[in-house]
């Protein structure tokens, strides 16, 4: 178990709890008269990225964990490419500092704010905190491998597979000539097209996967069944797929 540190993990945050949060919305609501005032809704006091993170795993009920240092430079690609909860909006904000006094907030409502490790003592972790926690680090790439997967499946069969070996297998399918060109043009741009939309985040993109590579297998198995005992498990291997592209599925219906 490794845990992650943004860049060199010294960006400056001053996280505010949610209950500290909705209190000063409360006490707001009901402050008699106008207000004239903008307020910074902040924590006690500034902490770093990496000490955030050590206050949210000793929340979780885990121990110290080897450091892995994530660069600046991937941290914004896969902000660019939107498959990571970071965004480009909250990297700048990050760089650029996000603290400010506490004071103001402290003399407007009149009460200090929790330190993160108070506020989160008061509502113990439950496994399901865990669970979460452990499922948003991967979740965002998921939809990214398994596009990688069908794209490789309709680049591969036309620009690398040699010819031969193409034609053997369409042959055994009972498919020749024209027909046979047709339809593994037809099946490779339908790949890339799965692809694409699992990139563009399109809804039922994971299904529509499922019902082709469910398609492939049916075709497959009837034309040549000894490939379910091939020991490099060009079959078995769409046991994965079809597992992987459920929990995408499960993440796109979950976040609709």
């Amino acid at each position: 178990m490794f845990r992650a540190s943004l860049d060199k993990g010294e960006w400056q945050v001053q996280p505010i709890h949610i209950d500290d949060l909705v209190e000063a919305v409360v006490r707001l609501l009901r402050h008699a008269g106008p207000i004239a005032l903008k307020l910074d809704a902040v924590g006690p006091a500034p902490m770093t990225t990496d000490e955030l993170t050590a206050t949210l795993r000793h929340w979780l009920g885990l121990g110290v964990a080897p450091r892995i240092r994530i660069p600046w430079w991937l941290l914004a690609w896969v902000a660019r490419l939107g498959i990571g909860p970071a965004t480009r909006e909250s990297l700048t904000m990050l760089a650029a500092g996000n603290c400010a006094p506490v004071t103001p907030f402290v003399s407007a409502l009149g009460f200090r704010p929790m330190a993160m490790d108070q506020a989160l003592a008061r509502h113990p972790a439950a496994s399901a905190d865990l669970a979460e926690a452990r499922d948003g680090a991967i979740a965002p790439i998921l939809p990214v491998l398994l596009a990688l997967v069908w794209l490789a499946g309709g680049i591969v069969s036309l620009t690398f597979a040699p010819p031969d070996l193409i034609a053997t297998w369409l042959t055994r399918v009972g498919l020749s000539g024209f027909t046979a060109t047709a339809a593994l043009w037809a099946g490779s741009l339908a790949d890339i097209a799965i692809a694409l939309a699992l990139l563009a985040r399109m809804r039922w993109a994971a299904l529509a996967g499922v019902a082709l590579m469910l398609v492939y297998t049916a075709i497959l198995t009837a034309a040549a069944p000894e490939l379910w005992a091939d020991p490099f498990g060009p079959l078995v291997k769409n046991t994965a797929v079809l597992g992987l592209s459920l929990a995408v599925h499960a993440k796109e219906i979950r976040h609709a």
